[in-house]
C-alpha cells in the first residue's frame, strides 16, 4: 500500500514554527478500543506527514500498545507493516487459552510478539518519547499510571481486558485494562507536561444518555423522550382496594409477554461471551471518555469503526484509513486550536 503524498500546509508550518519557539509541547492521548486501535497508526501517520510533533504520549489498552511501540523509536511505516502481518494471524497471537480461573487467555503470545517487535527488556528510560500506560487496580479500582520499570509489563497490564486476559501481578496488586477508569488519558498527558493535547477516541461521544422503557401496549422496549412520564405523584398511587384490578392487569401482561417469548426461535442467537464482555466495556468507556475528552485541545474520532469487533484485526486496513482520514479532515481545527493556544498565557515563554 502506497502512502499518499501530503501537500505542505504553509500556514500550519508557520504555526508549528511559532509553537517550537515558545516551547509548546504536543501530547498525544491514545484511547482504548482493541482492534479499532489500529486507527492510531493512521492518526500518527497523518500527524507525521504534516510535521506535527509528538513530544509526549499516554495510552490506554491498545493505545498503550501502539503508543509504546512508537515511543520506542520504531517508525510508523514499520508499525504499519507489522499491523498488516498481525491481521493475518491475530488468532494465533492472541488466543492461547488458559485454565479459566481469572481470564480466558494468558496473553503470553502477546508478550512474545511485543518482545520480538520492540519492547524486549525495554525500560521506560530507554524510550525515545516520554510515555505512560494506564491500567486499573482490580482491588481498589484506582487508576494506575505506569511510567517506570518494564514497558512490556506495563503494556501487558494496560491491555488485560477483564474476563478475557488474565490480570498482571504488579508487586502486590493485580492490574487490568485501563479503559475501565480512563479510556482516553487526556489528563495524564497534561500532567506529563503537554501544552497542546490531541486525543484519539475510538468511540463516539455520547451527547446525552438514552433511556428505554417497556411500552405498556406493545410490550417492546422503546426509547423514552419525556422522562417526566415515569414520575408518579402520591395521588396517582393505587389504593389497596384496587389490588384485584392490578392483579388482573399483571396477569394480562404476563400472558402477553409469554406469547411473545414463545414466538422467539428456540435456537440461541445472542452474543457470545467475548462479545458480551467487549460490548459492556465499550458502553462504559464511552460514558467515561465523554467526560475526559473535555480537556483535550483536539479530539480525533476515526470514521465508522464502532461496529468493528474486539478482535477483528483483519480489518486493520479499514481502521488505519479511518484514523488517517479523520486526522486530515481535522487539520483546520488543529490549526485553529494552535492559534488559540499561542495567544494564551499557558504557553511557556
Amino acid at each position: 500500500m502506497k502512502i499518499p503524498k501530503f501537500k505542505p500546509d504553509q500556514e500550519l508550518e508557520y504555526l508549528l514554527e511559532q509553537s517550537k519557539k515558545k516551547g509548546l509541547k504536543f501530547g498525544l492521548a491514545l484511547g482504548s478500543g482493541s482492534a479499532r486501535g489500529m486507527a492510531h497508526i493512521g492518526v500518527i501517520e497523518a500527524l507525521e506527514a504534516h510535521h506535527i510533533p509528538i513530544d509526549i504520549i499516554a495510552g490506554t489498552s491498545i493505545g498503550a500498545l501502539i503508543g509504546a511501540i512508537y515511543a520506542s523509536g520504531i517508525s510508523i511505516k514499520k508499525i504499519k507493516r507489522i499491523a498488516m502481518q498481525v491481521k493475518k494471524r491475530a488468532p494465533l497471537i492472541i488466543f492461547n487459552p488458559t485454565f479459566p480461573f481469572s481470564g480466558l487467555f494468558s496473553g503470553k503470545r502477546i508478550d512474545e510478539m511485543l518482545s520480538k517487535i520492540a519492547l524486549k527488556n525495554k525500560d521506560f528510560s530507554d524510550l525515545k518519547i516520554p510515555f505512560a500506560a494506564i491500567s486499573t487496580d482490580l482491588t481498589s479500582g484506582a487508576k494506575v499510571i505506569l511510567n517506570q520499570g518494564s514497558v512490556l509489563k506495563a503494556v501487558r497490564a494496560s491491555i488485560s481486558i477483564p474476563g478475557i486476559f488474565t490480570p498482571v501481578k504488579y508487586q502486590e496488586r493485580y492490574l487490568v485494562d485501563g479503559g475501565i477508569v480512563d479510556p482516553v488519558p487526556v489528563e495524564v498527558v497534561k500532567k506529563m507536561g503537554a501544552d497542546f493535547i490531541i486525543a484519539v477516541s475510538l468511540s463516539k461521544k455520547n451527547p446525552q444518555p438514552v433511556i428505554m422503557m417497556i411500552n405498556q401496549e406493545t410490550g417492546y422496549l422503546n426509547e423514552v423522550s419525556n422522562t417526566n412520564l415515569i414520575k408518579l405523584s402520591l395521588k396517582e398511587l393505587p389504593k389497596l382496594k384496587d389490588a384485584k384490578k392490578i392483579a388482573s392487569l399483571v396477569e394480562k401482561e404476563v400472558s402477553s409477554l409469554s406469547q411473545k417469548i414463545t414466538g422467539v426461535k428456540k435456537k440461541f442467537e445472542g452474543p457470545h461471551l467475548i462479545e458480551i464482555i467487549s460490548k459492556s466495556l465499550d458502553i462504559m468507556e464511552k460514558e467515561i471518555a465523554s467526560l475526559r475528552l473535555r480537556q483535550a485541545d483536539v479530539v480525533i474520532i476515526p470514521y465508522e469503526i464502532e461496529k468493528i469487533g474486539l478482535f477483528e484485526f483483519e480489518k486493520a486496513d479499514q481502521c488505519i484509513k479511518a484514523g488517517k482520514e479523520a486526522t486530515l479532515d481535522l487539520l483546520p481545527q488543529i490549526k485553529m486550536a494552535i492559534k488559540k493556544k499561542l495567544k494564551t498565557n499557558l504557553v511557556r515563554e
